[in-house]
C-alpha cells in the first residue's frame, strides 16, 4: 500500500482501556506519523469530540461499559453528517458470527480483531476511507 504523507487525515480512537488507545494511535503513527489522532475513553466523550471536530475515520472498541462501538455507530448513522464517516470496529471477538454481525447487522466499514498488527489496522482504515469516497455504482 502506497502511503500519501501529504493527505491531511484525522482519526478518532475510542476504547475504555488506555493501553489499547495507545496501541492503536502509536501503531497508526508508526505507519504514517502525519495522521492527527484524537482519543476518547467513553461513547459520550466520543460523541462530544465528533460534534466539535471533523474526522476522516472513527476506530472504536465494540465492548465498553457505556454501550461501546455499537451504540456509537447507531448514534453516528442516525445523523446525516456522520453517515459517510468510515467506522472501523475493533474487538477481541474473533468468531465468524461476530464478524458477520458487525458487517451485516451493524454496518461497520471494517473489522479488526485484537490483538492486531499496526500495519493491518492502518490498511483497513485507509481501505474504509477509500471505499467511502468512491462514487456509488449504478
Amino acid at each position: 500500500m502506497d502511503i500519501d504523507y501529504e493527505k491531511k487525515l484525522r482519526f478518532l480512537v475510542i476504547d475504555d482501556v488506555p493501553v489499547y488507545r495507545f496501541l492503536m494511535e502509536s501503531g497508526i503513527k508508526k505507519v504514517n506519523p502525519f495522521i492527527q489522532m484524537d482519543q476518547a475513553s467513553t461513547v459520550e466523550e466520543a460523541m462530544t469530540k465528533l460534534s466539535e471536530e471533523q474526522y476522516n475515520a472513527v476506530i472504536s472498541d465494540w465492548n465498553m461499559p457505556d454501550g461501546g462501538g455499537e451504540a456509537l455507530l447507531k448514534w453516528m448513522r442516525s445523523r446525516a453528517h456522520f453517515r459517510k464517516v468510515p467506522f472501523i470496529m475493533i474487538s477481541g471477538k474473533n468468531q465468524n458470527e461476530d464478524i458477520i454481525e458487525a458487517f451485516m447487522r451493524l454496518g461497520v466499514d471494517a473489522y479488526v480483531v485484537k490483538p492486531f498488527n499496526h500495519r493491518d489496522l492502518y490498511e483497513k482504515v485507509m481501505g474504509a476511507i477509500a471505499n467511502r469516497s468512491l462514487p456509488p455504482s449504478n
